[in-house]
């Protein structure tokens, strides 16, 4: 994180510090050389839930010393001291205890408290039903203030300049995803057409293909209305209503297929691009997914461009309306 900073902050600059109950948990990492990206250039950072522990430190103190914008959504919240205590004396016993919390250099505290919840939100659905969420709003977290006075905010993570609402996930998008469709898929495409390019687009041909490859692999997902109709099934059966209600459950039954196939082509967009970003993967790795994919496609990553490409607008983000001394 120290390294990274480097590259961005004035020479001497603090990137971060720790500090902990004992006073010789506190340490100071101050930038030991001159930037290596010229210090009148903007920059933008883009964080969301997922950013953690070294990239907080990163994005924290770049927001900070004002020297760049924050963008996204409020980040993970991972800032912990850890070290490890030998309490056996043939080493087959430890104990991880910690000593310290990341600051950035404004006093906020990296690590998110533990009542708060941690994972992205998407991630959330895909650990089945994890319903602990960042519910600590704006309004209710502590005040602090960057070098140049623009006001920030604590509470645990880093909380960005500009806002993007994160992408949320339709329940067969979760479902295909958690059950690595796309991956699988991606692989025997990749087999049966060797000479691919990272380029290629997610043809209807394609499309059709895939929707018979999940189904060979005889893919299914509960869907909201699917849920429901279960637990209807199981009154009625305790009632011994099944054949006053036969019919009307047969319709049901007919609705929830219905919706299922609605939930396919409701959701082509997002199954197109996760498609290609598994097909790209698995030919050009991860570069090529930021190159052929991210670079082109991501909403925040467009509204990044967008705004290096409005310079007045940047400048307006980086004052303060209260100045305050220098950290």
């Amino acid at each position: 994180a120290k390294e990274v900073a480097e590259l961005f902050l004035r020479e001497g600059r603090e990137v971060v510090y720790t500090r902990g109950r004992d006073a010789s948990s506190e340490r100071h990492y101050i930038s030991e050389r001159p930037p290596l990206f010229p210090m009148d250039k903007p920059v933008i950072v883009l964080v969301d839930a997922g950013t953690a522990s070294a990239s907080e430190i990163v994005a924290g103190a770049l927001q900070d010393w004002d020297r760049g914008i924050i963008m996204g959504t409020t980040t993970y919240g991972k800032g912990l001291v850890q070290q490890i205590f030998q309490i056996s004396s043939d080493q087959s016993s430890a104990l991880k205890l910690t000593t310290a919390k990341y600051y950035v250099p404004s006093g906020r505290c990296i690590q998110k408290p533990e009542k708060q919840g941690k994972m992205p939100a998407n991630h959330a659905a895909l650990a089945a039903d994890n319903e602990d969420g960042d519910t600590l709003v704006v309004a209710e977290r502590e005040i602090f203030y960057t070098n140049g006075g623009r006001i920030v905010y604590g509470g645990g993570g880093i909380v960005p300049d500009v806002e993007i609402d994160p992408e949320t996930w339709q329940t067969i998008e979760i479902n295909l995803e958690r059950k690595s469709m796309f991956f699988d898929y991606a692989i025997e495409y990749v087999t049966n057409n060797p000479d691919v390019k990272p380029d290629f687009t997610v043809t209807d041909e394609i499309l059709a293909d895939f929707k018979k490859f999940i189904a060979d692999k005889d893919f299914s997902y509960k869907s909201a209305l699917q849920v429901a109709a279960e637990d209807l099934q199981k009154v009625i059966d305790e009632e011994s209503e099944t054949e006053t209600f036969e019919k009307a459950l047969t319709q049901l039954s007919t609705l929830v297929e219905n919706e299922k196939e609605s939930d396919f082509s409701e959701s082509i967009r997002y199954i197109k691009k996760a498609i290609k970003r598994e097909i790209v993967s698995s030919i050009a790795g991860e570069r090529g997914v930021y190159e052929n994919i991210t670079l082109r496609e991501d909403k925040a990553v467009k509204r990044a461009v967008e705004l290096l490409q409005t310079p007045k607008k940047y400048t307006e983000l980086m004052k303060a309306e209260d100045k305050r001394t220098e950290l």
